[in-house]
């Protein structure tokens, strides 16, 4: 263990007289490196960063708000992860893509012409560089865009906000347009079944047959006083009362029963309904906004000290790499 010790001292020191053998071209590379990288970060244009934030709500959430009497389910309940994986595709997809490329005029902004090979795709590609969406722990969505002229950094990010929730609400549109038509057929058919029910009941009142509950009960009252006063005629005017319940007393039940049910359900369908045309309207906003981007004051790129500092660590690493390999060489050919 000494002896490895020895030798590890021995070759530390050796190490440490070498380069201080090659201290000047140590310096000078450090100089060099440093007046290199400071006109390299000076002459590279700055960039501005501007950033939006945006929570999406739960699914549907917003339109059945309108409708419900359950106040802590208001507008503020924001997604969970489903919701925000949802909107990152919407905001990454090539058609919203095209959207902001073609309503901020990208294409020209960034010298592409049209006529160019692959302009689209080197469109893309200065987008993708200049844009970049991420989602956090907190289940919101960050859009940051680095560009040149901090005014359109702060431009294109709020493009992507109002974009995305366009598209968002397109999408949503699509699928409620087909519901809305469905749920207004189902309304229909409820409507005409709930009618034919209310004509027989109507029917069946019209043979006598009003409350079947009350009549029955006055009745029986009745009929039992006339039994038992042995009064024969107001026994058989009542046994002819009596009769229609007997035949159209089942009918009656069944039939109020079958109307309310049908009233429940047609309530159902109505307050559906309602909540798939807004939907299919789509005039309330899909995301919440929280920060909309503003135009920075400052610049995010490049951080020059950062810029110096490497370029100086690394070309003292390879300068001090490259002397110890030539004084191993050197002493190898020396033996």
């Amino acid at each position: 263990m000494t002896d490895n010790n020895n030798s590890f001292e021995l070759s530390t020191s050796s190490l440490l007289t070498t380069l201080w053998g090659y201290r000047k071209i140590l310096i000078i590379v450090g100089a060099v490196a440093i007046l290199a990288s400071t006109i390299a970060a000076f002459t590279i244009k700055p960039k501005f960063k501007s950033t939006a934030i945006i929570f999406p709500p739960v699914a549907n959430q917003a339109s059945k708000d309108l409708f419900t009497q359950m106040k802590q389910e208001g507008l503020t309940v924001f997604g969970e992860t489903e919701e925000a994986e949802q909107f990152l595709q919407i905001i990454t997809s090539r058609s919203l893509k095209d959207s902001v490329i073609a309503k901020l005029n990208l294409m020209a902004y960034y010298g592409i012409t049209p006529e160019e090979s692959s302009a689209k795709n080197k469109t893309y590609s200065r987008y993708d560089q200049s844009v970049r969406v991420m989602p956090t722990q907190y289940q919101s969505i960050i859009i940051e865009v680095l560009d040149y002229n901090p005014e359109m950094a702060a431009r294109i990010a709020n493009t992507v906000v109002d974009m995305s929730d366009t598209k968002m609400r397109s999408v949503k549109a699509q699928i409620a347009v087909k519901a809305k038509e469905s749920l207004e057929k189902q309304l229909g058919n409820g409507l005409k079944e709930m009618q034919a029910l209310e004509d027989s009941l109507r029917m069946v009142m019209l043979n006598g047959v009003v409350d079947l509950k009350e009549q029955a009960e006055q009745y029986y009252k009745d009929y039992t006083k006339a039994l038992l006063a042995n009064d024969k005629r107001s026994i058989a005017i009542l046994e002819k009362q009596i009769k229609p319940l007997q035949l159209y007393g089942s009918k009656y039940k069944r039939y109020c029963d079958e109307i309310k049910q049908m009233a429940e359900q047609l309530t159902k369908l109505r307050r559906s309904l309602k909540i798939i045309e807004v939907e299919a309207e789509q005039s309330i906003p899909s995301q919440f906004v929280i920060d909309r981007a503003v135009a920075a004051d400052k610049k995010a790129y490049p951080k020059r000290l950062i810029i110096i500092l490497l370029s100086l660590l690394s070309s003292e690493f390879f300068a001090v790499f490259a002397i110890i390999v030539t004084e191993s060489l050197r002493r190898i050919i020396k033996n």
